[in-house]
């Protein structure tokens, strides 16, 4: 039950430090950076089916606090945690060095991916025909959007990735030392 609430709580703090502080410090980020860098890291870290359990409740929560239901990032969340698990697994990058990088730069991606979700499945609509929608991709995506969202995706990442790794290893010894006890 402890190991519960320490994943309530971190998932709490996450979305809280989204809100409170990054979308006050950097209002032009393109997507929360920092709740798709956390999506990354869990499934590099858990896998894809144990990833879920953490990265559902954290998306779901951040679209109920943003919109007051589930929206755009909890749809996205699934095909971007998917996307991973299979990159990671085909690729077979070690989570060290030019690996950190390139997983890094993945997180950049998704954050221009989720731009470009959120325009084609949910902004789109008052756009008519297929010339409108490639015409309206230009007023998504911008070379500074692009720039920034690549240049800010490195930090957050290495951020998120040292952080929810110390929590993950803390929460598995405090789960083996419950095992343990129980006889």
């Amino acid at each position: 039950m402890k190991i519960f609430f320490l994943r309530l709580l971190l998932i709490l703090a996450i979305v809280f430090f989204e809100f409170s502080f990054f979308d006050i410090l950097l209002p032009a980020t393109p997507a929360p950076l920092i709740l798709i860098a956390s999506v990354v890291v869990w499934v590099l870290l858990s896998g894809f089916p144990q990833g879920l359990f953490m990265i559902i409740p954290l998306v779901m929560l951040f679209d109920v606090v943003a919109t007051g239901m589930p929206g755009v990032l909890t749809l996205y969340a699934l095909p971007l945690a998917y996307t991973t698990s299979f990159l990671s697994r085909r690729l077979l990058v070690e989570h060290r060095g030019m690996g950190m990088f390139l997983y890094a730069l993945f997180v950049g991606i998704g954050a221009l991916g989720y731009r470009l979700f959120d325009f084609l499945f949910f902004r789109s609509d008052d756009l008519l025909g297929l010339q409108e929608i490639f015409s309206g991709l230009w007023l998504v995506f911008s070379f500074s959007d692009i720039v920034f969202a690549i240049a800010l995706s490195l930090p957050i990442f290495l951020l998120a990735y040292a952080s929810i790794r110390r929590f993950e290893q803390s929460v598995g010894v405090m789960s083996r030392n419950d095992f343990l006890n129980v006889k």
